[in-house]
């Protein structure tokens, strides 16, 4: 390897190694760290271990479910059982301080109750 490609690996190894350190990552912890959110959004612990993150915008008409890989939007639809908001294909439930989330009539996320923060 030529000294123009070494000096070209060096430089992208140093500013990949910069990248992990300043952004949210609400799924992993560091010992003794509170998990972190994107700003406006709620952490839910739910059934199974899983962690559910919504955030559901000022106006109430709309809400996020952030996943690692994903986020989608759910619109808000008319319910007699507390807040729904849904795509046709995935509905989260918000009720009585329990949250829900099924995709394809399949429960995903279940007994979700708000993290408590210390």
């Amino acid at each position: 390897m030529d000294r123009k490609a070494l000096a070209l690996a060096i430089i992208g190894v140093a500013l990949l190694a910069g990248c992990g350190g300043g952004g949210w990552m609400p799924w992993s912890r560091s010992s003794g760290e509170a998990p972190r959110l994107p700003p406006g959004a709620k952490g839910y612990a739910c059934e199974g271990g899983k962690r559910l993150i919504i955030r559901i915008d000022a106006d109430t008409k709309s809400a996020w479910v952030i996943q690692p890989d994903r986020e989608f939007r759910l619109n808000r639809v008319t319910s007699d059982s507390g807040e729904q908001y849904s795509n046709g294909r995935t509905t989260l439930t918000v009720r009585e301080g329990e949250t829900a989330l099924q995709e394809s009539g399949q429960l995903q996320f279940a007994n979700c109750k708000p993290e408590t923060t210390p």
